[in-house]
């Protein structure tokens, strides 16, 4: 099993599953090592601190400045979409990463209407499970208006999904978006191409 500097990453018993003083001195080593030296960027990729972990983590004082978080492989699930779409500890934060969290439409909602992320400009959330319920929802719900890059790869999003988000109008400052590795069809990906929402982007991924 691999470890980062004393903790186990991947491993169903630790970090995710701790409780008590374990979790909070763990979590404590995880922003120790995963802050960066101005305090801008919280790296967490790979750390599996889970819905616990997570919410010490908001509580730390040393992260009051960050403006990227990655949270990439940590099983926060949707309960953990819902909490840190409310935390005012990641109020700064204009770039996040969601990847490989098993989120679905539920939690991206909770994300893409969030008060806290109004200030966010790239949003990535490859490899979870939003469908095509997920992309209709960002289509048609979305309230996060900077948005200018967005990562739905490998969210088994369908045409439906697709077509939803090429003509949205919830989008309006979006320049990238990647959707490639979904269950989107060929001929659906050419059509979708012609798009409002596609044509003025300037990266377009399918």
């Amino acid at each position: 099993m691999p470890s980062l500097s004393g903790y186990h990453i991947y491993d169903t018993a630790e970090p995710c599953n701790y409780t008590g003083q374990k979790l909070i001195d763990t979590m404590h080593k995880v922003v120790t090592d995963k802050l960066s030296e101005d305090g801008r960027e919280l790296n967490l990729f790979g750390c599996c601190v889970g819905v616990n972990g997570i919410k010490v983590i908001a509580e730390d004082p040393r992260i009051v400045s960050i403006k990227r978080l990655n949270l990439g492989g940590n099983r926060i699930e949707d309960a953990g979409a819902h909490f840190i779409a409310e935390a005012e500890a990641f109020s700064k934060v204009n770039w996040v990463e969601f990847g490989g969290n098993n989120l679905g439409p539920n939690g991206l909602r909770a994300i893409i209407k969030s008060k806290v992320f109004r200030k966010l400009r790239t949003l990535n959330l490859y490899r979870n499970y939003l469908r095509d319920e997920g992309a209709r929802a960002l289509a048609e719900e979305n309230e996060l208006e900077r948005l200018e890059e967005l990562d739905l790869a490998q969210n088994e999003i369908g045409d439906e999904g697709l077509f939803a988000l090429a003509s949205s109008t919830k989008l309006p400052n979006l320049v990238s978006i990647a959707m490639d590795n979904n269950f989107t069809t060929m001929e659906g990906r050419s059509d979708a191409r012609n798009g409002s929402l596609f044509r003025k982007c300037q990266s377009v991924n399918l």
